[in-house]
């Protein structure tokens, strides 16, 4: 549970505890004649949980606003992440692969422009989005495509490996990169609410699955 549902979770208790709190105070028999012989002071006291009532509603609302805001940026974040990816399989396919397969010296062409890891996709580990909202597994998964991509990078820029390895470094790196982007899709649609979390588990599961 996170940070979110466990703050709803407290807010609603508190509202039901003090609905009920009134609804007992107001109705039971027991404090019929104080409420008789202190009519303005009940009234005060009731109307003092009311107003906290109404607070912990207004608290409720506005952190179920603030929820969907930020799964909104995140969706935003991994979307353009996605872009990234793609740019970077674009890339590779385009500076590296492709010339190389018509004859150019692969070590070469890496030389002049080195292998990167795509942009924006390094910062979400640290990214307070991405921590809050995503899933366990699809934060291993992320962390999986990570750690791989970034030695598969170093890897190509080394110098003067034979052309045959360099090629499947690379491929390997385009593996991974289409893994990260499938990985970032699942979470997108599980924030829109258009996947659930055990069918994204079991998404993440067959995707990983795959690379073995």
């Amino acid at each position: 549970m996170n940070n979110f549902a466990q703050n709803l979770f407290m807010y609603i208790i508190i509202v039901c505890l003090l609905v009920v709190l009134s609804l007992f105070l107001i109705n039971t028999p027991k404090l019929r004649s104080f409420r008789n012989r202190h009519k303005r002071t009940f009234e005060f006291f009731i109307s003092l949980i009311s107003t906290f009532t109404g607070f912990f509603v207004a608290l409720s609302l506005s952190s179920i606003l603030s929820d969907v805001n930020q799964k909104k940026n995140l969706v935003k974040l991994l979307t353009a992440t996605n872009l990234s990816i793609e740019s970077s399989e674009m890339r590779t396919k385009g500076m590296y692969l492709n010339p190389a397969s018509k004859g150019a010296d692969i070590n070469a062409l890496i030389q002049q422009a080195p292998v990167e890891m795509p942009k924006l996709y390094g910062e979400l580990e640290s990214n307070s989005l991405v921590s809050e909202y995503f899933s366990s597994n699809g934060f291993q998964a992320y962390i999986l495509c990570s750690d791989n991509m970034e030695t598969f990078v170093m890897n190509a820029n080394i110098a003067n490996v034979p052309a045959e390895r360099k090629t499947e470094i690379l491929n390997e790196y385009l593996t991974y990169l289409n893994l990260a982007k499938q990985i970032n899709l699942l979470e997108i649609n599980k924030l829109k609410g258009d996947l659930s979390q055990s069918k994204e588990d079991e998404e993440i599961k067959k995707l990983t699955q795959q690379l073995k």
